[in-house]
């Protein structure tokens, strides 16, 4: 996709080959053989790589250059060498099949499994090996993180823990606002509002693995990507941030693969286009495609319609301001509510259990057949999680906005005379 000058809105049409419910029989046959494989790690049958994942978390300064830039004699800017956490002397953490297992259940949440694994499986070309080692990587990246505590802890646990969080929050310096037709949501990003010395990194390190994570709950039914405007309006060298950049690209590359729909990068200034020839020859050829350079608001309209925009910096026809609403007293009750959660997570147990026990029968004989059973089981987990997310979920700002609320995400645009 190009952006043009032309204001016109182009809508696009969503790819469904190797999608959910478009599954060709040696497609199934391939997802029923990783599943095998995928079950086999999880029952201890089969050993794994147990070297811990790495997102860049404290690289040591000489990886750069001295603009702070990647240095250019160094190959694997993206993880394709070696980081500097792994080569640390403190031991890597041990991970096992059933660890794996339960990682993989608190990643699928309200999804069909199958949508889950699908992804990674064309990020990878439908090469087994290599899908599972990539899926793998992912869940022990999910461990190493932390990312549970980034969906139990309110934000003013967060902020204590991680300071000026909230602050991220209160300028407006990441947020997810509105969805493109297709459904697939919107995620701001201001760089002006960034500066690398204003917080400490594993700040921006968490907030931005919590915007990913909050991006999640706002996919609504048969949405799987998302859209990521970066908006360099009044962009300088000072707002630049590496250790951002490469975190970034790293999720969308390894960790949610398929799941970035399209990054836009609106008003980019002369100066950004040296760094994007740095930046672009690093990028997986799939998400280098899926870059689009918009120089005004007359070619963001081609990508997003006007109606999904704000009138404020965007030209759009919404009469939206960003706001933070902070944490309100109570909100949070559920989760202290111990009988309760146990209950409802025995509930989701169980059909998880389903699940596993029905997938198991289904990949004993590989013969590309989809099985319904499979199917009407995985419909159950999106009703269940809307009742369990608000004993194991801590409220967003996404829920204080009413977004995301009861498993249904409702974006509402204040469109003037409609």
């Amino acid at each position: 996709m190009s952006a043009t000058a032309n204001s016109t809105y182009v809508a696009p049409v969503l790819p469904t080959d190797g999608r959910l419910g478009h599954l060709t029989q040696e497609q199934t046959v391939k997802l029923q053989q990783f599943w095998v494989r995928l079950y086999d790690i999880f029952d201890g049958k089969t050993p794994f790589d147990q070297t811990a994942p790495s997102s860049f978390k404290g690289q040591a300064r000489d990886e750069e250059g001295g603009d702070g830039a990647p240095a250019p004699a160094k190959s694997g800017w993206f993880s394709r060498g070696k980081a500097a956490s792994e080569s640390a002397a403190a031991p890597a953490p041990r991970f096992t099949g059933a660890e794996l297992h339960k990682t993989f259940w608190k990643l699928t949440m309200m999804d069909h499994p199958d949508l889950i694994v699908l992804k990674f499986i064309r990020a990878r070309k439908w090469v087994l090996d290599d899908a599972l080692k990539m899926f793998l990587n992912a869940l022990k990246w999910r461990i190493v993180e932390r990312l549970d505590e980034l969906v139990e802890l309110s934000d003013v646990e967060l902020d204590a823990k991680y300071p000026k969080f909230i602050e991220q929050m209160r300028i407006g310096k990441g947020y997810l606002r509105g969805a493109d037709p297709l459904g697939r949501p919107m995620s701001v990003v201001n760089t002006r509002l960034h500066h690398k010395a204003d917080q400490p990194a594993e700040t921006i390190h968490r907030f931005t693995l919590y915007t990913m994570e909050c991006g999640r709950t706002v996919l609504p039914l048969g949405s799987e990507t998302v859209i990521v405007i970066f908006d360099l309006s009044n962009f300088g060298l000072d707002n630049m941030d590496w250790g951002f950049v490469r975190l970034f690209v790293q999720c969308f590359e390894s960790y949610y693969p398929e799941t970035l729909g399209v990054c836009v990068v609106h008003r980019a200034p002369f100066v950004f286009w040296g760094l994007w020839k740095l930046i672009q020859p690093l990028l997986d050829p799939v998400v280098a495609s899926k870059f689009v350079f918009t120089r005004n608001n007359a070619e963001l309209h081609k990508v997003v319609p006007r109606e999904r925009l704000p009138i404020i910096h965007y030209d759009g026809l919404d009469d939206w301001k960003y706001e933070y609403v902070p944490a309100v007293p109570g909100e949070n009750d559920c989760m202290k509510d111990t009988a309760k959660k146990e209950e409802l997570l025995a509930e989701r147990h169980a059909i998880e259990a389903r699940f596993d026990a029905v997938t198991r029968a289904w990949i004993k004989n590989a013969d590309g057949k989809n099985n319904a059973e499979r199917d009407e089981i995985a419909k159950e987990f999106r009703e269940q999680y809307t009742r369990l997310s608000p004993y194991v979920r801590a409220a967003s700002l996404y829920k204080r906005w009413g977004v995301a609320v009861n498993g249904e995400v409702n974006w509402t645009y204040n469109v003037k005379g409609q």
